[in-house]
């Protein structure tokens, strides 16, 4: 049930239910039911792309970043 917060090029794992947010090329490997909140600037703001563990196709215990197009993506 960690609460995380990591800036740009973080690496972050949290467990069971955590929660995460990562800057620019963050790179963020999840537990059951972990959420994973990437951050990018667009050029004008600030800008989340959110990825639920057990959801559309994203698994646990996996490495996940964003692409180039801002889409959640195996590391």
């Amino acid at each position: 049930y960690a609460t995380m917060t990591g800036g740009d090029s973080a690496t972050m794992t949290g467990g069971y239910s955590a929660t995460m947010t990562g800057g620019d090329s963050a790179t963020m490997t999840g537990g059951d039911y972990a959420v994973m909140n990437f951050q990018y600037w667009d050029g004008k703001r600030t800008r989340v792309v959110t990825a639920y563990v057990g959801e559309d196709g994203i698994l646990p215990n996996v490495a996940y970043k964003l692409d180039a197009n801002r889409k959640v993506v195996a590391a």
